[in-house]
């Protein structure tokens, strides 16, 4: 397809363009679904070089009127397209099933189709080098396996949570609703700490299983040892929380509220303790280089629910960090430490405001012609840091009401839904070209894609055998396949599908 489009749509409101290459009149027509041209527009002169294809541009934001529509120049056309108010409340309701789609432990219910299955990895789990067992059931799958970790739930929830302090209203029940579904993987997350506060990385069999269905996997369970990343993440989500389910469910909020002091007193405790798979582990380690923040995030989260002692650690270890760049990955807590220290009093909160936007400018200074800031390398799981993005720019723009930062934001979600050099839509179930062989177990195992899914997307690194077989030589932006065997282009994680979930919510509103 040569012109790409959102094949989910657009608001009446939303700037429109379209990227296009190939055989290309002056002219863009859009067409209703009578095949009648409704608008005119002129194609831009400026041609660019982009991912080894020669593109232009046309804006149809002119057209407002609600319906469904094409585009066409010369002898190319889009696909089809709607115009509405409300055009992703369907795909951010599955974007959210898809959570309930990974959970573990639990009885999927018939709606659930051929992804239902009865309860899962139910057994106890052995600490790491003991012959200690501990209950671990619960949360859900990581990703296209079926470990559970907690550096990545941490990230999945806050973003959840985030998305529900930004916009409630724009989140629709499907299989679940988005404040129970966090609920669950909350409740799994006080299941892996220790009396001591400590909390353990991860669950998971010694090694990933085959394409098989949750409930045949029978490897034995094995709790990872106690990292100061999880345990860091672990209270600074149980502080975040605490205060969105204070109204809910005053009692959990009161425990999450109590494990979070627990984990930060280890923290305080411990010097870092940084993650790597114990010998025989052969499971996502989730690992990193630095503990400090996560320190600085749960420092901010403890003091926006509990007040002093925290606010001061924040302060001072605010300071030491806000010179840097605040990217929102599992790895790298920054983004969210700027987004959530807004809300401390006095410099700290100005010194966050500063940083979001420091950030959010800098993203500006690097969007190519698609809209996303990676040009020359795409990294593992790219279409999150897309997500990612656009999540700092809609809060840059609810900081300043500055349109270019919700302009930019717009084009993340665009590029994600089909306005990209393949022209694929990377949520499965969703547009006219969707991603619909992802490597992701109960997929494979059904031969049925699960809907609602978020593909990690190009990746330049090449990592995985099918990758190397079918992208020598691609550049950057096109180095996907749709094909379960690429884990390192078409994987699917419940941390890709969250910050999608908190932009598509934000541009709700």
């Amino acid at each position: 397809m040569n012109i790409q489009v959102n094949q989910l749509g657009y608001t009446p409101a939303m700037r429109k363009v379209a990227i296009m290459r190939g055989a290309l009149n002056s002219e863009l027509l859009v067409k209703n679904a009578a095949g009648e041209t409704v608008l005119t527009v002129p194609v831009s002169t400026e041609r660019t070089q982009l991912w080894g294809d020669d593109v232009v541009t046309a804006d149809f934001s002119a057209l407002t009127r609600p319906g469904t529509y094409t585009l066409e120049c010369g002898s190319e056309s889009s696909y089809p397209f709607v115009i509405a108010e409300k055009p992703y409340t369907a795909c951010l309701t599955a974007l959210v099933d898809m959570l309930y789609y990974q959970r573990c432990g639990d009885d999927l219910k018939p709606e659930a189709g051929c992804f239902a299955h009865p309860a899962c990895h139910t057994g106890l789990a052995r600490v790491y080098g003991t012959d200690e067992f501990v209950e671990a059931n619960g949360g859900w799958h990581d990703a296209g396996d079926y470990g559970r970790y907690i550096v990545p739930a941490a990230k999945t929830v806050a973003d959840m949570l985030l998305a529900y302090e930004w916009n409630k209203d724009a989140f629709v029940p499907g299989l679940t609703d988005l404040i129970n579904e966090a609920r669950w993987e909350l409740q799994w997350m006080l299941k892996l700490q220790r009396a001591d506060g400590g909390v353990y990385h991860k669950v998971s069999c010694a090694g990933f299983c085959g394409m098989i269905m949750p409930h045949e996997e029978k490897e034995e369970l094995i709790l990872s040892p106690v990292s100061t990343t999880a345990t860091g993440d672990f209270a600074a989500c149980m502080a975040m929380a605490a205060r969105t389910y204070a109204d809910i469910d005053s009692a959990f909020a009161a425990q999450m509220k109590e494990a979070a002091i627990r984990a930060w007193d280890f923290l305080e405790n411990s010097e870092p303790i940084l993650f790597r798979n114990p010998e025989g582990i052969r499971t996502g380690g989730y690992g990193d280089r630095s503990d400090a923040d996560e320190r600085l995030w749960a420092a901010i989260e403890l003091a926006r629910t509990c007040g002093e002692p925290y606010l001061t650690a924040a302060e001072v270890k605010l300071a030491a960090m806000d010179r840097h760049a605040a990217p929102l990955g599992w790895g790298d807590m920054r983004g969210y430490c700027a987004i959530e220290g807004l809300a401390l009093p006095g410099e700290a909160g100005q010194r966050c405001r500063r940083w979001v936007l420091r950030e959010a400018e800098n993203l500006l200074k690097r969007l190519n012609l698609y809209g996303i800031s990676m040009t020359e390398h795409l990294h593992w799981g790219s279409n999150m840091d897309v997500a990612n993005q656009g999540m700092m720019l809609m809060q840059a723009f609810r900081l300043t009401g500055e349109v270019k930062y919700r302009i930019a934001a717009e084009k993340q979600l665009h590029y994600l839904l089909g306005v990209n050099p393949l022209s694929y839509c990377y949520v499965s179930g969703f547009g006219s070209q969707p991603m619909c062989r992802p490597h992701h177990r109960p997929s494979v195992a059904q031969g049925v894609c699960q809907p609602g899914m978020l593909s990690g997307g190009p990746c330049s690194g090449l990592a995985d055998a099918v990758a190397k077989e079918h992208l020598q030589g691609q550049p950057a932006g096109k180095c996907f396949v749709d094909d379960h065997g690429s884990y390192s282009t078409n994987e699917i994680c419940i941390y890709w599908n969250s910050p999608l979930i908190a932009l598509v919510a934000a541009l709700d509103k």
